[in-house]
């Protein structure tokens, strides 16, 4: 899974045995673990992981932006605030085995590509600073909360008569849905777009993030950077 910590294990074997010196036994080193800006169970997300979606987020903001010391702070905030959500969604992905396939992965990159000719869409790429890989990368993490969303949120979501007859009356003079399928399709994303906010809230109860604010904070400018600390 993206953003999966890398953790160096140091471990000391010794013809098999355990070496005592004469005074006592000697403690292995402890393990040091790299600084974190987002964690979530298995998902972290490092500081070189936040720092290009942040770049990414820039791109749509003029080059000075970060002048604007308010502005620019309640970004960074905004943007911790996303990567949760993220971390919980994919923690909770994680924990029912919900992954994309090569083939889903191919098939989602094939859909992206249509809209751009030839070698234009690497020439996207190259003109927002994204590479390849971390595009790809996103493309996984996004097909896997989407699943995850379809299949927890989506997919429970119960269409009665009543909600039908409901939808006919509100579109009573627009062009409406024939398909049954697709209407109750459509109906589901409607009131999971409502219970959102009330399944998410219960679901980072059993998934809590974790954010380092002191790492957090290094990304902040000016007055609040210098605090030293972030604002609950």
């Amino acid at each position: 899974m993206p953003g999966l910590c890398r953790i160096q294990i140091f471990v000391l074997f010794l013809f098999g045995v355990l070496v005592f010196g004469a005074g006592g036994c000697t403690n292995a080193p402890e393990t040091v673990e790299p600084e974190y800006i987002i964690k979530n169970g298995s998902y972290v997300v490092l500081p070189g992981e936040f720092a290009k979606e942040l770049d990414l987020k820039l791109a749509a903001y003029p080059y000075d932006f970060n002048k604007r010391q308010d502005e620019y702070n309640q970004l960074i905030f905004d943007l911790a605030s996303i990567l949760s959500e993220e971390s919980v969604l994919l923690a909770a992905a994680h924990d029912l085995g919900i992954q994309a396939t090569d083939e889903e992965l191919a098939s989602a990159e094939a859909f992206h590509r249509e809209d751009y000719p030839e070698d234009s869409f690497q020439q996207m790429l190259l003109e927002n600073a994204i590479s390849y890989s971390h595009w790809k990368k996103n493309l996984k993490k996004n097909l896997i909360i989407n699943k995850f969303i379809q299949q927890e949120l989506k997919d429970k979501i119960e269409i009665s008569s009543e909600d039908v007859i409901s939808f006919y009356k509100r579109h009573i003079n627009q062009e409406i849905v024939a398909d049954e399928n697709k209407l109750v399709s459509h109906l589901r994303s409607e009131k999971s777009q409502e219970s959102y906010d009330e399944w998410i809230i219960a679901l980072k109860k059993r998934y809590p993030v974790d954010i380092d604010k002191n790492a957090l904070t290094k990304f902040l400018i000016a007055t609040q950077k210098n605090k030293g600390q972030i604002n609950d």
